[in-house]
């Protein structure tokens, strides 16, 4: 079972989680609309996509808020509306220690990991609402869930954009519009300084992302936790 073709619009589609999303995606026949801020490293995604693939792309910061705007509007005229949005775009830029906070990374990954996300909710959302249907699936981490030592600044970040998610769902219930969340644990991506094979690999994230996405209509999973096996912070 998967998804019946739809116009998806991703973020943070020029490496990890996002590429393989942007590879899968392609296979299953719908038409992309891809994000990232690295030209070069998008420029390898797309290359990875079938030759058929109907796809719109452009690289951009998403802290830029009119470039979001933009983006979003270039879209929809190429495509129609946007049926699923997957927010994947995200980063962390500081180890300092909670006590020490490093203003500038905090505001940069707010910037980043919550206030983008939202911008593109805003941009996508009230179409999907007039439709009666469309799915907005935000990629989370186990931080929202597990509060490790150093990375205090990153937790927040997720965490808002986790807490906003399901206020968001409650309002946007019985309109037809999904809001699904998932939390992945380790995985062994570019985001990583030193490989971890003993982690997931994006394809594995992807692949858990692919059956949010196709469940029916009135199945919404809310949201899904997928950690390696050698994690071992759950309760």
């Amino acid at each position: 079972m998967s998804l019946s073709p739809s116009h998806i619009l991703l973020t943070g589609a020029s490496s990890g989680i996002g590429r393989a999303l942007a590879v899968a995606l392609a296979a299953q026949g719908h038409s992309l609309s891809l994000c990232g801020r690295d030209p070069a490293k998008l420029a390898q995604t797309i290359a990875l996509l079938p030759q058929d693939t109907t796809v719109f792309s452009q690289h951009f910061s998403v802290t830029e808020a009119s470039a979001i705007d933009k983006f979003c509007q270039q879209a929809k005229q190429r495509f129609g509306e946007v049926e699923v949005l997957i927010n994947c775009a995200g980063g962390n830029s500081s180890r300092s220690a909670a006590i020490e906070p490093d203003w500038s990374a905090l505001e940069q990954m707010m910037q980043l990991n919550f206030y983008a996300p939202l911008r593109f909710i805003q941009q996508l959302v009230p179409a999907m609402q007039q439709q009666g249907k469309g799915i907005v699936l935000n990629i989370l981490s186990t931080v929202c869930l597990f509060s490790n030592p150093g990375i205090s600044a990153y937790s927040a970040s997720k965490a808002a954009l986790d807490s906003y998610s399901k206020v968001l769902r409650k309002e946007l219930n019985g309109t037809g519009v999904k809001v699904l969340s998932v939390y992945p644990g380790g995985v062994d991506t570019e985001f990583r300084v030193a490989s971890r094979p003993d982690y997931l690999s994006a394809e594995e994230v992807a692949d858990v992302i692919l059956l949010m996405l196709a469940s029916s209509a009135k199945a919404h999973i809310h949201e899904l936790v997928v950690r390696p096996a050698i994690e071992t912070n759950f309760c």
